[in-house]
């Protein structure tokens, strides 16, 4: 599982021990979401994932290209920023296991971030002979991160995404 996150609500997580009560446990994650403090990327497998985030005034939504291969778009999860997001796989949350995630400076507040699964291999030319992304390959994730407008309502569970 991959997330986006408060850094600052995690710094206390400094063990293994605190990592797996305050992180590994599924309750424990869905009582992060519920209080915008984590937004699960979660597929139900694990795998190397590019990602691109959109903060702000850059969230205009999908362009053609990337609505055309857009497999599915979450509902809009809650975070709570105090001056930055962090973007990674979940052994990066807290400070105990020394894998640093990226870290996007965000202004404190409020904000809705959804997160659009893109099927980059459908694209002619997507891939190249090793099955690898080309150069020009849309990324796997798309994750809008936008000023709340106050009538959202927020998704809070673990599977980022409706099954049908």
């Amino acid at each position: 599982m991959f997330g986006v996150w408060q850094p600052e609500h995690f710094v206390g997580v400094t063990s293994l021990d605190e990592w797996e009560d305050a992180v590994s446990e599924d309750e424990a994650l869905l009582r992060h979401i519920e209080i915008g403090t984590f937004v699960p990327i979660n597929i139900g497998g694990g795998g190397a994932y590019q990602f691109t985030v959109r903060y702000g005034d850059r969230c205009e939504g999908l362009t053609e290209r990337e609505g055309r291969y857009r497999l599915v778009s979450s509902e809009p999860y809650l975070l709570i920023a105090k001056g930055q997001t962090a973007l990674g796989g979940l052994e990066a949350v807290g400070q105990y296991s020394g894998i640093d995630p990226v870290v996007l400076p965000t202004e404190p507040g409020r904000y809705a971030v959804t997160v659009h699964l893109i099927d980059w291999k459908a694209e002619p030319g997507a891939a190249g002979s090793n099955g690898r992304p080309a150069a020009n390959a849309l990324p796997d994730f798309i994750i809008e991160v936008r000023p709340e407008s106050g009538s959202e309502v927020y998704r809070s569970i673990l599977a980022t995404f409706e099954r049908s």
